[in-house]
């Protein structure tokens, strides 16, 4: 059992570090597109105008690797500050607190997750392509918000495995040895 959980731990560490690498080259390349795009525009006086197109493409998927990560990290997802005022104090209670709002970011995510996949199937079938980037297929948008949404699941699993866990530890009696 501690084999697999061991196999388990290190393919999700290789996806956490594939979505940061993507998204480190993400923002490299949006931030690229950008400052080519000013250059063109104010210093050189030569507009090409699809490179702001290019550039929110990329800025677009760059976000939904991004709330990949927000996730796994437990960052910038939830906002903590009346759960911490109102709960501080109190471990049973913010055990509760987290493990309960995980399962609901899950239930909320299971229905969004079969509308997103449908997109993505339309995406695939129907492709779309850009108005000023008559060369760029914008579906691989809508197939990376299926794909974004997935991962986020997969971290929220992991992340209700660990509340879950904990709220069984905070309300398991104690033993003897412990208390001492």
């Amino acid at each position: 059992m501690n084999y697999v959980k061991g196999i388990l731990k290190r393919l999700l560490q290789g996806v956490c570090l594939a979505e940061s690498a993507v998204a480190a080259f993400g923002l490299i390349v949006t931030t690229l597109l950008i400052f080519a795009q000013v250059l063109n525009r104010y210093w050189l006086h030569f507009r090409i105008m699809w490179l702001g197109d290019v550039a929110l493409y990329c800025f677009i998927f760059l976000m939904l690797v991004a709330a990949t990560i927000a996730t796994w990290r437990e960052g910038h997802v939830a906002v903590d500050a009346f759960r911490d005022k109102a709960l501080g104090k109190k471990p049973r209670g913010m055990a509760i607190h987290r493990a309960s709002m995980t399962v609901l970011s899950i239930a909320m995510l299971c229905i969004v997750l079969p509308l997103a996949y449908d997109f993505m199937l339309s995406a695939i079938k129907y492709p779309e392509y850009g108005t000023l980037a008559r060369w760029f297929n914008m579906s691989w948008l809508q197939i990376t918000l299926f794909i974004a949404l997935a991962f986020v699941l997969v971290h929220l699993l992991v992340i209700a495995h660990r509340d879950i866990r904990d709220l069984i530890r905070v309300y398991r009696p104690k033993t003897r040895r412990e208390k001492a």
